[in-house]
């Protein structure tokens, strides 16, 4: 974790230096992939970064990279189960994703050979002080409950919780000014 963030650091360092801010910020967010997947036995495109739009309205993705130039989520849009974790500041583990009413337009974008749905997810605020800045998931993807791996737990949970915590301060560092 120490090597992530020293990399990251000095990634931040060098936002006012880089002609493109915003590929910067992504990524320095691929990188919090790559370690998040690993940690968690996930293929990265099992974990996704949103981050709060500059006007604070949205929420944007930043990873995965394809989903950057998708669109946002409305704060208010109350079906987004990434809207209610960032409202609510605390996470949560879902081993029944395709039993929740939420918005499933994201999972039906191609990132592997074919769209997979995602079966099982975890979800948490990313915080900067008491201030949600945006919102991590991690996710099991599978044809089936079981083919998509074990349950997410609340152990797992934290463990995001505080990756999500320690990497925030550089991501929000790298943000675009107008993002």
């Amino acid at each position: 974790m120490k090597d992530l963030l020293d990399i990251l650091q000095a990634m931040a360092e060098n936002k006012g230096r880089t002609d493109n801010p915003l590929e910067l910020f992504l990524d320095m967010s691929e990188r919090v992939v790559k370690y998040v997947a690993g940690a968690f036995g996930a293929k990265t495109d099992e974990v996704a970064i949103l981050f709060l739009t500059t006007d604070a309205r949205h929420l944007r993705f930043v990873a995965p990279r394809k989903f950057a130039e998708l669109g946002t989520i409305p704060v208010t849009k109350r079906d987004s189960i990434a809207v209610n974790i960032f409202g609510r500041k605390a996470g949560e583990a879902m081993n029944n994703v395709p039993m929740v009413k939420h918005v499933a337009f994201f999972e039906s974008v191609k990132l592997r050979d074919r769209a997979v749905p995602i079966q099982k997810m975890i979800t948490v605020p990313i915080l900067q002080g008491e201030d949600a800045i945006g919102v991590a998931q991690i996710s099991r993807k599978g044809e089936t409950p079981s083919e998509a791996g074990p349950d997410f737990t609340a152990a797992d949970v934290r463990k995001a919780q505080e990756i999500f915590q320690a990497v925030a301060r550089f991501l929000m560092a790298a943000r675009p000014e107008r993002f």
